[in-house]
């Protein structure tokens, strides 16, 4: 993706969570001159990857396949597989009409998902069967607003604001905004998570997208925060050569 790409959407998530009265942490708006200033404080945000994270999945097309989101709170995983100092996550997430998050469930992760606002978030839903992949005979056991549920797999879930639905680790599912009803916003509470190791996708994704540097970034990801070779490149390239 085009740094400029970048740069324009999260300017229109921004004014989207504006409208919706929804205020991001200051970092969120920090430029590379602000993480330059504050990086010997900011070794625990790097590492809990706080902060904007974008991608199109590898796609090409982010309107089509895409997500916008920014971690607000995050734990890690420690060598012995266990979360440190805290169990949970929490997520805001801008799902755009007819943008696609893919097929896929996760590892370890159970996730509370919640429509704040906006437009219709769609859920389709399967079970995971014994080796990793998609079952499309049994009906999905789900919690959803607070009850339990049946229902037969590949069901498409339409939450409307105000709706919740707790997805574990056995469910895959994939989400879009519903068309004709405008973006989504929507939050993720968690558990602890590593979006580098526990994204399963039943199609070969690249969770993390290339980035082409064609102006300078407005805002950082969370995955090219100080102490990262990211980081690192991004001052060499418009810091230090001008």
């Amino acid at each position: 993706m085009k740094r400029s790409k970048i740069n324009n959407l999260i300017d229109e998530g921004i004014t989207f969570l504006n409208s919706r009265n929804y205020t991001l942490p200051p970092q969120a708006s920090w430029s590379l001159e602000d993480w330059i200033k504050n990086r010997e404080k900011v070794g625990e945000i790097t590492k809990r990857r706080i902060g904007w994270d974008l991608t199109d999945f590898d796609s090409g097309d982010y309107k089509k396949t895409g997500l916008l989101l920014y971690t607000l709170s995050n734990g890690f995983i420690g060598q012995d597989g266990k979360p440190v100092d805290q169990p949970f996550s929490n997520k805001i997430l801008l799902v755009e009409e007819n943008q696609v998050t893919p097929m896929h469930h996760h590892r370890s992760k159970m996730e509370d998902i919640i429509n704040l606002g906006g437009g219709n978030l769609q859920i389709k839903i399967y079970n995971m069967d014994k080796k990793e992949g998609v079952e499309k005979y049994s009906p999905v056991k789900i919690f959803h607003n607070e009850m339990w549920e049946s229902y037969e797999p590949g069901t498409v879930i339409n939450l409307k604001p105000g709706d919740r639905i707790r997805l574990d680790p056995n469910h895959y599912h994939e989400f879009w905004g519903q068309p004709g009803h405008g973006k989504v916003l929507v939050e993720e509470v968690s558990s602890v998570n590593d979006d580098r190791t526990d994204n399963i996708f039943v199609d070969k994704f690249c969770r993390f997208p290339e980035i082409t540097e064609d102006e300078k970034p407005k805002y950082l990801l969370c995955t090219e925060l100080p102490g990262t070779d990211k980081f690192n490149d991004l001052i060499q390239k418009y810091l230090e050569t001008g």
